[in-house]
């Protein structure tokens, strides 16, 4: 990068008494103070802009005593967001799981805010070490990163107005306008749907309102989204049973693996002790699909 140039134009001043001198002598301090100011700002974005950051496997990371974990607060109740009652905590199943993990690794957790639609991007950029944000394990996200054994099984949920008593699936949405998250297993799922009018949203709680007042005829996302933002919307309902199967993982950079097996090493721990369930448990998410991939994980 070229060296930024500062300019202060100084102006005029004219010299006819004691006291102008005195005012002139006062401005000059000024300029110089301000020009000062400006040269040590400068040099301090220079210095940040040479502090490229890096992807780091575990050895780096237990030394420095710091895991740095990459996710989007947007996506809100119940993967991690702000107490309501007091808006310095940040909650949620999560973030639960990610207290654990860097507890039992033995280093402080350090939680980076990316927007949702850039985390790997932020990953593979040394951003953060790893990232949890209901992330699901896809085949094209495979190619880019690596993922831990998955944490959670999640289900696609449709949900409409309470008052359409008629819709039950997608297929009663043909010609209709859904919303959803983008880049998402929903929106994958809306788009392979001849017929559906897809309506990508940046974060899960506007479709939900949209839907509400008849901007969109149904929403598609997953269960624990929907479990959260719909269900207690007297105005919206669910729309038949839970479909579209998939997996939530830890991803890590495909330059990390030792990183990878240490969590994959403190994901068993904690699915063993009980400790995974109970969190689920806690947040109302643990069913028999979780049961049976503990059971499929563990015998691997």
């Amino acid at each position: 990068m070229a060296p930024s140039k500062v300019f202060l134009a100084i102006p005029a001043v004219d010299i006819l008494d004691e006291g102008n001198n005195v005012a002139l002598l006062m401005t000059m301090r000024s300029y110089k103070f301000i020009l000062l100011w400006a040269i040590s700002v400068f040099l301090l974005f220079a210095v940040g802009c040479q502090r490229q950051a890096r992807v780091r496997d575990w050895e780096e990371i237990r030394a420095s005593g710091v895991i740095r974990w990459g996710s989007d607060e947007a996506g809100g109740a119940p993967f991690e967001f702000r107490n309501p009652q007091n808006t310095e905590e940040r909650i949620g199943f999560e973030v639960e799981i990610a207290d654990e993990l860097a507890r039992r690794l033995g280093v402080k957790l350090e939680f980076v805010q990316v927007d949702w639609a850039m985390l790997l991007s932020a990953l593979e950029r040394g951003d953060c070490d790893f990232v949890m944000s209901g992330i699901e394990i896809t085949e094209d996200r495979k190619q880019v990163v690596d993922f831990c054994n998955p944490y959670y099984v999640y289900s696609q949920q449709l949900v409409v107005r309470a008052d359409d008593t008629q819709t039950s699936s997608l297929q009663d949405l043909v010609g209709k306008r859904v919303g959803t998250l983008n880049n998402t297993a929903a929106e994958r799922i809306l788009k392979a749907t001849p017929g559906i009018e897809v309506v990508s949203y940046d974060d899960n709680v506007r479709p939900y309102d949209d839907l509400a007042i008849g901007r969109l005829d149904g929403v598609l996302l997953d269960y624990p989204i929907a479990l959260y933002y719909a269900k207690p919307n007297p105005k919206l309902r669910f729309a038949g049973e839970p479909f579209g199967d998939g997996f939530y993982g830890i991803a890590v950079s495909k330059s990390s693996p030792k990183l990878r097996d240490e969590l994959d090493r403190v994901l068993a721990e904690m699915r063993r002790d009980g400790t995974l369930e109970r969190i689920l448990k806690k947040w109302g998410l643990w069913n028999d699909k979780q049961r049976t991939l503990f059971g499929e994980v563990e015998k691997k």
